[in-house]
């Protein structure tokens, strides 16, 4: 028997007959059911799914809601033990904690590798045991600075002012083509948060610089986003496209909801008006296009879309705005964040988006990689999911309602 098996029979026994009860299913969703679901899953995906093998990781479900097998260098390696670490926070059950460890070490590699994720890969998993899982270590300090000194070697362009995203493979910020998309936005996490612990203001500066050259060229004038945005080496704009939207210059759900959080997330480290401004505009224009696609906070791949069987619903869009809303309320004490919050994890919570199917391994269905693709599961949704329940617990004035899944 695994390491990691100790005293998980009988949770996993009840966590199956929450999953299955007919009863829950009429009532709605309550809270302790849904963590009871996810404790059940999250374990799942560590005993069964990736074998207690630190080297396995994952980023998607296939079609049947079985997880797919891929190494650390996959940019969303960081998120396996990030969810862990949020269970251990959320739980106090040790068995958490080993397991986030374990996978938080498979991807110790990843600070001095090329990747544009480094920032997911390293923070999700040594930043969070280091702030969170009670790992304050030297050792953890130096992973993360590690990882931030790779990136801005390889991947910061000065004349340009941001850090290079695309072509996937490319190292060097001096070579062409030099592409930003609106994701890398999220990396800088781990670039502000050496630069504040790491006495690094310059790394500070680097990473403004990048937010105010993705809200100058990958965001709209209505605030919303580019995809991706191609520089020639002297910071002209060259050109503007998409990877994982309908077309150019449509609006990629997801894209959004990276420009909702990470803008928030700089607003913590950085204390500037426009980073909190910028986040509230990505919200509004978010929100209002979910609204004109679905009345249930959950929107489709592709904002500009056709609905058809083309754009996807992308749950983990969601996830992380419900995550972004609650990190704006405990900056602004605006009770429309939580609110907001509130209803999307509710939604969230319905057996149409959580995945009550024991035999389907993801938490959350209905996500996707990107448009022109089916809906499965993803590891960065859960991940979200889980980090949006431990801040409302955290930060939140009030409990969930007792059947938030209605």
């Amino acid at each position: 028997m695994s390491l990691f098996t100790i005293n998980q029979t009988i949770k996993l026994a009840i966590a199956s007959t929450i999953i299955l009860s007919s009863s829950v299913l009429a009532k709605g969703i309550n809270y302790p059911d849904v963590m009871a679901l996810i404790e059940h899953k999250s374990t799942n995906l560590a005993i069964n799914a990736l074998s207690d093998n630190k080297e396995n990781f994952t980023a998607y479900t296939d079609s049947d809601g079985q997880w797919i097998t891929e190494p650390d260098r996959n940019w969303c390696s960081g998120f396996v033990p990030g969810i862990f670490w949020y269970l251990n926070a959320l739980t106090n059950d040790e068995v958490w904690q080993q397991r986030a460890k374990f996978w938080t070490d498979g991807v110790r590699s990843r600070a001095y590798a090329t990747d544009n994720d480094t920032g997911f890969q390293i923070f999700d998993s040594f930043g969070l045991g280091y702030t969170l899982g009670g790992n304050a270590t030297p050792d953890y300090k130096k992973v993360l600075i590690g990882g931030a000194n790779t990136m801005v070697e390889q991947r910061y362009n000065k004349n340009i002012g941001t850090f290079r995203s695309w072509r996937q493979g490319a190292k060097n910020p001096t070579i062409l083509p030099f592409e930003v998309n609106i994701d890398q936005l999220m990396n800088m996490e781990l670039i502000l948060w050496v630069g504040q612990n790491a006495d690094k203001p310059d790394y500070t500066e680097m990473a403004i610089s990048h937010a105010d050259k993705t809200w100058e060229h990958n965001l709209r004038k209505n605030a919303s986003t580019y995809h991706v945005v191609g520089y020639g080496l002297d910071g002209k704009v060259v050109d503007k496209r998409t990877h994982q939207g309908w077309k150019a210059d449509s609006t990629w759900s997801r894209g959004q909801a990276w420009s909702v959080y990470a803008y928030a997330m700089y607003y913590r480290y950085t204390g500037l008006e426009r980073m909190l401004e910028r986040s509230i505009k990505s919200y509004e224009y978010f929100i209002e296009a979910t609204k004109l696609q679905t009345q249930d906070f959950i929107p489709y791949a592709d904002f500009d879309a056709p609905i058809d069987d083309k754009n996807p619903r992308d749950s983990s869009a969601t996830a992380i705005v419900a995550s972004a809303l609650l990190e704006l309320y405990k900056i602004t004490n605006e009770e429309k964040y939580l609110v907001d919050a509130e209803s999307m994890l509710t939604s969230l919570a319905t057996p149409e988006f959580l995945a009550m199917d024991p035999e389907y391994q993801s938490i959350l269905l209905k996500g996707s990689e990107k448009w022109g693709e089916e809906e499965v599961g993803t590891i960065f949704g859960d991940y979200f999911f889980i980090e949006a329940l431990y801040r409302w617990q955290q930060w939140s004035p009030r409990k969930l309602p007792s059947h938030f899944g209605l």
